[in-house]
């Protein structure tokens, strides 16, 4: 009997032990996601500043062969100030949950 309690109990343990490593690797991955997204985002900002916000004409692509889940799209609007123009840049993942994006901002001056 008491041996069937201890393997019981043992039984208990592991399923949590299980579900622990399992939500790990979970946040792992999601993890790994927004860190990629965000480095594509910043990627994609730099160019739209080596090109001129004014010349950058391209709304919305993807990364290619590299990162074929990942999408990319830019949104430019004026500002207050004259000549400075606000840039968001907004990567997400195919598939991804409604609000797993990442956005980057930024003010840029339009040359």
């Amino acid at each position: 009997m008491e041996v069937l309690v201890a393997v019981a109990i043992l039984a208990i343990a592991m399923v949590a032990i299980l579900k622990a490593n399992v939500q790990s690797l979970d946040m792992l991955t999601k993890s790994r996601e927004t860190s990629t997204a965000s480095l594509l985002a910043e990627s994609k900002l730099a160019e739209v500043e080596a090109a001129g916000v004014s010349k950058w004409t391209e709304l919305r692509g993807d990364f290619g062969e590299d990162y074929p889940d990942y999408t990319w799209e830019v949104e430019t609007s004026s500002t207050e100030v004259e000549g400075l123009v606000r840039v968001v840049v907004i990567v997400q993942r195919g598939g991804a949950a409604p609000g797993g994006e990442v956005r980057i901002e930024e003010l840029l001056f339009a040359q």
